[in-house]
């Protein structure tokens, strides 16, 4: 036993690992514990409502950031300490002005509109929703700057207490808001958040905004936005694969069945905060690492431990939503989710894995892959999610999202490999 303890003690990836999940293991344990009271207090309209606007603000948050959160980190951890800081301030200067004009031109010229009747069936969902979706893409944006932050300097404890106290808060005001507060419930929860949201992300400011040095370099900018820019051709991608079957379930189902396909994807999310609390603790140290060969080890030591992780927590996370049926925590109506979620929970494995194997093209500066994969996945999953919410409802769009995430695993799993036997050649 003590052996085993000075190994756990030694291991700074498992150390960093246990304290961050430990933390983001209490926020998701408690929302999942919290899921029945929102399907309580709120219709499965309202809930599908609220979860599809969501689902638009955190899919075009990513595309709107300009994928400058990935440069943030590796520049910040290139650069020298005197440079630090005017990293941080190029990037977030590029960051602001693109992002007040793209969504500036969006909004003021009615742009925003040309695709309405795309991502809505009804425009007056979207209309009801239309400035809390602006905000909401903004705070998305700084929310994932901030983040990246505090993880390019390896400040663990500053991102368990942003993760707490964004889950307390989030949660008083939107039981408060969902309790206390007349109207749609839908658009008191999604009001509810972005309070929330701003609240915590303006306590949290202050060491970052304090780093930054008011100096601007050229250089800096066109290095960021090369490295961004296949970020954010691949998030635009994204809403083809990862936006596909909200979109497709929006326009061929009713919106019971979206909030079963939702609350299926809850439980699938758990499996992706396990892995982005990993990613948080593994992603500095993976790109400090000089030998390729060292990586490349560790990379398949963990790619094995999380496949294992990912399958005993899916069987418990299966066992527990039974329970919850049974006993009605969870009201009879959502039993489909039985049924749907073990598919959202392998196609959110594949897609994990395949985020710690896309690692390497940030550590090759080879983020043009992301792309490429991208446009291949998007060709043939867009057709599975159609035809697959057309003929077969939220089913057919559960199995194309399992076939979405292999494709994507199998084609990281390959460049990986064929990169590392052509460098052990030379």
């Amino acid at each position: 036993m003590p052996r085993v303890f000075r190994e756990f003690k030694n291991n700074t990836i498992l150390n960093r690992f246990v304290r961050i999940i430990g933390v983001d293991g209490f926020v998701k344990v408690s929302g999942f514990i919290l899921l029945p009271i929102y399907l309580k207090l709120m219709t499965q309209e309202e809930y599908a409502e609220f979860s599809y606007v969501m689902s638009v603000v955190s899919t075009f948050g990513l595309i709107f950031n300009f994928g400058l959160y990935v440069p943030q980190v590796k520049l910040y951890q290139d650069a020298d300490g005197k440079e630090k800081g005017s990293v941080l301030f190029t990037i977030n200067i590029t960051l602001l002005v693109m992002l007040v004009l793209a969504l500036g031109t969006f909004y003021i010229f009615n742009l925003d509109n040309s695709i309405i009747n795309l991502l809505f069936s009804s425009s007056e969902t979207y209309l009801r929703h239309r400035v809390l979706i602006l905000i909401g893409l903004v705070v998305s944006v700084f929310s994932c700057m901030l983040i990246y932050f505090y993880i390019a300097n390896e400040f663990i404890s500053k991102v368990q207490a942003y993760n707490v106290l964004r889950f307390l808060v989030g949660v008083s005001v939107a039981l408060f808001g969902l309790y206390c507060v007349s109207g749609n419930k839908a658009d008191v929860r999604m009001k509810s958040y972005l309070f929330s949201e701003i609240i915590v992300i303006l306590l949290f400011l202050r060491r970052y905004v304090k780093e930054m040095k008011l100096k601007f370099d050229i250089d800096i900018a066109m290095r960021s936005l090369q490295l961004g820019g296949p970020i954010m051709m691949s998030a635009i991608l994204g809403i083809f694969v990862n936006f596909s079957d909200k979109f497709f379930i929006e326009k061929y189902c009713s919106l019971t069945d979206m909030s079963v396909y939702y609350v299926s994807l809850t439980y699938g999310g758990i499996i992706t905060a396990v892995f982005a609390a990993f990613q948080n603790a593994w992603l500095p140290l993976f790109l400090k690492e000089r030998d390729v060969m060292t990586n490349f080890y560790k990379t398949k030591k963990m790619l094995k431990t999380l496949f294992i992780s990912f399958i005993f927590l899916s069987v418990v996370l299966w066992v527990m939503q039974y329970v919850f049926i049974l006993y009605r925590i969870i009201d009879e109506k959502y039993y489909r989710v039985l049924m749907i979620s073990p598919f959202q929970m392998i196609s959110s494995m594949f897609l994990s894995l395949s985020g710690l194997l896309s690692n390497y093209t940030i550590y090759w500066n080879m983020t043009y892959i992301t792309t490429v994969f991208g446009i291949v996945v998007s060709f043939i999953g867009v057709p599975l999610y159609f035809y697959g919410a057309k003929l077969y409802g939220i089913q057919g769009v559960s199995v194309a999202g399992v076939i979405a995430g292999f494709l994507y695993f199998s084609f990281y799993l390959l460049f990986v490999c064929s990169k590392i036997n052509i460098l052990a050649r030379r």
